[in-house]
């Protein structure tokens, strides 16, 4: 998502709101198009979370509120309120970090779980049909924004589709009957996964080595001796280090990319390592 600053967000009518009218805007326009009341304040709270963690304005990073109702609650077409489900069409909505994304896609692809999209939170929105599940195998790919045409052309003809982006990674599926043939009918599938949520241990290292080193220096500054010096020390020391981390950042960033990159795999070929999903 952009970076976008908190405090500089204007309604798209030009007068300036903040975030409670924001989300109270987005809770009379889930409501008005029928969405029952739990589930609405759920999806609310769900928004207001993650704007939170994230310290993102709420209108600039979702936009208008009955606009972002309508990507929550989708109507049919000429109708109002949320679109009913097929008969028989289980609906999923999960989340994964990147370091296991293709090992849970394929493995709920094989499932008969079709994503139809990454939203704006970041989570695979899914569906399968009950009654004649197909397998769906799902590719992920390192492409910037202004590539992701060209890519999915340069993929079409072996049956791959675009069916999200998050970032700078890119998501393709294909149904495995373009392989597999009769093959692809899940003839009975498992129930839908009880959980919503995948991530991996790795996703927690950083955050935890840097809560880690900033309680360590904490401590370190409220222990030290004042007639020492060595508070002023530390103080330039931390200012020093976080300098460094600013102008490793770029380097940092390419860095991730690139990894992402070579862990990237096309369904058929030997997959690397699976990582650990808890």
């Amino acid at each position: 998502m952009d970076d976008l600053s908190h405090h500089g967000a204007e309604r798209a009518d030009g007068r300036g709101g903040d975030d409670a009218d924001w989300f109270g805007e987005l809770t009379r326009a889930l409501a008005e198009r029928g969405l029952p009341r739990d589930r609405a304040a759920a999806l609310v709270a769900e928004v207001r979370g993650y704007a939170e963690e994230s310290g993102t304005d709420a209108r600039a990073e979702f936009g208008p509120p009955a606009e972002f109702a309508r990507e929550l609650a989708p109507a049919p077409s000429g109708g109002h309120g949320p679109q009913a489900p097929e008969p028989g069409v289980q609906r999923w909505v999960w989340t994964v970090d990147a370091y296991a994304d293709q090992d849970m896609m394929n493995r709920f692809g094989a499932q008969g779980w079709e994503i139809e999209k990454v939203d704006r939170l970041g989570r695979f929105v899914s569906h399968r049909d009950g009654n004649a599940a197909l397998r769906w195998e799902y590719r992920r790919d390192v492409v910037d924004r202004r590539d992701r045409s060209r890519h999915a052309a340069s993929l079409a003809p072996d049956g791959w589709e675009p069916c999200g982006h998050w970032a700078y990674l890119a998501y393709y599926k294909r149904p495995i009957a373009v392989t597999a043939g009769p093959a692809a009918v899940v003839d009975d599938p498992p129930r839908r996964p009880a959980r919503s949520v995948y991530f991996t241990r790795r996703l927690y290292a950083w955050p935890a080595a840097a809560l880690l080193a900033v309680a360590a220096a904490v401590l370190l500054l409220l222990t030290a001796p004042e007639e020492s010096g060595a508070r002023g020390g530390m103080v330039t020391g931390a200012i020093a280090g976080a300098a460094v981390t600013l102008l490793a950042l770029p380097w940092l960033i390419a860095r991730q990319r690139q990894e992402m990159r070579d862990a990237s795999r096309c369904p058929g070929r030997p997959p690397g390592p699976e990582s650990e999903a808890h």
